[in-house]
């Protein structure tokens, strides 16, 4: 099999912040994986991407096609050079090229011709380009969530990403959910799309995530999210200062994980005002090579979300043996089954009584950790690959 893949989400290989999340490493593994399994792959990047893909040297051995027109390089090399730049001046400049993308962008003829070898096109998150809409391809392309819309509905705002991820969508491609809910939201808010056309795989995670060896000096709570609201992790630290002031417990903190935590100190200060911040450490930016440790070091980890396409946090706190409390809407009780405690996301009683069973309870951690390990054996990236290539064999034909 030839395929082309969108790799603009690789791209961020060399970041050290957020952008190296939950989609980022989805497209890092599948590629790993189609690579394992010896499809012949070529990449494609978004113009903007461009000159930071070439600069990933793990990615050398792949061809990347050429970007051919000279505004489109210019923009990308600007957007590179930047990339040291004050974060304003970055921002003005991101927003100058989506204005571009939108109203100003023009096919370029060498860019469309290049396409002409391949008839398989793979994106794992990134919109197509002009030419690969253009281009007599059978695209397929992952859709991890449809949150913007539940929480917004569609934005007319041109510097909004979702605005071009959604507004590609289309009766003719083929897509890809992680779960059931998500393929069912994909459904509901997008009518056009045919059913036979989306194929649910769900996500692997890495062999890096397994067990640690026990290190901890205290025992903690620990959490790994970012700060927005569809979080909810303010509801998650509400109620843990509820449990340990209720039950008097002098002997537990609250770690939180998450590239974005320094700048919620302000919204803890507001929300908050009266917690005991002692009892909370915020590490920042968590390194992948680290994840591990902190997971398994855990008493539990909680993930209180409101909405999630799938949740990797909680696969990956079930493969290193961390008991898992997280909510019961939308796709998570996909991922933990009976392994660990589902509540709703909105009940502090339940996440409170939750919080009880799990620290009073050492035997039911014990049968947490063993469930979440045996349970995490079924989700594994050389699976979620297969499917997916099954998947594409069957709708090229």
């Amino acid at each position: 099999m030839k395929l082309l893949y969108d790799c603009t989400e690789l791209s961020y290989f060399n970041d050290d912040d957020g952008h190296r999340a939950g989609v980022f490493y989805v497209a890092l593994n599948i590629f790993k994986e189609l690579k394992r399994q010896n499809v012949d792959i070529t990449f494609f990047c978004d113009f903007r991407r461009y000159f930071f893909m070439k600069n990933v040297k793990e990615f050398n051995d792949i061809p990347l096609l050429k970007e051919h027109s000279a505004v489109n390089l210019l923009i990308g090399w600007i957007l590179f050079v930047s990339r040291k730049f004050p974060y304003i001046i970055r921002y003005g400049l991101t927003v100058l090229a989506r204005f571009y993308d939108k109203y100003l962008y023009r096919v370029n003829k060498k860019n469309l011709a290049q396409l002409v070898s391949y008839n398989l096109y793979f994106s794992p998150f990134t919109p197509p380009s002009r030419e690969i809409e253009l281009a007599e391809l059978k695209r397929f392309r992952m859709i991890h969530d449809v949150i913007p819309i539940v929480e917004k509905g569609m934005s007319k705002n041109t510097k909004d990403w979702h605005n071009k991820v959604y507004n590609t969508l289309n009766n003719h491609d083929y897509y890809v959910t992680n779960s059931e809910y998500t393929k069912k939201d994909v459904l509901k808010y997008f009518p056009f799309i045919k059913e036979e056309n989306i194929h649910t795989t769900y996500l692997g995670v890495n062999d890096s995530f397994k067990p640690a060896e026990i290190q901890a000096d205290e025992n903690y709570v620990f959490s790994l999210c970012t700060m927005g609201k569809r979080k909810n992790i303010i509801y998650g630290i509400r109620n843990f200062f509820k449990f340990i002031e209720r039950n008097k417990i002098t002997d537990l903190k609250l770690v939180l994980g998450g590239s974005t935590w320094r700048r919620f100190e302000g919204v803890l200060n507001n929300e908050l005002e009266h917690i005991d911040k002692s009892k909370i450490e915020l590490t920042g930016y968590i390194k992948d090579e680290e994840l591990p440790r902190y997971y398994s070091n855990a008493m539990m980890f909680i993930y209180p979300s409101l909405y999630e396409g799938f949740g990797l946090p909680v696969l990956e706190a079930m493969k290193c043996g961390c008991p898992v409390i997280t909510s019961s809407t939308t796709s998570l009780p996909e991922v933990i089954g009976e392994c660990g405690i589902t509540v709703s996301p909105e009940n502090d009683e339940e996440m409170i009584k939750a919080f009880e069973k799990m620290y009073f309870n050492s035997d039911f951690r014990q049968e947490c950790r063993e469930k979440g390990l045996k349970r995490a054996e079924n989700f594994t990236w050389e699976k979620c690959v297969s499917e997916l290539l099954e998947f594409i064999k069957t709708k090229s034909v």
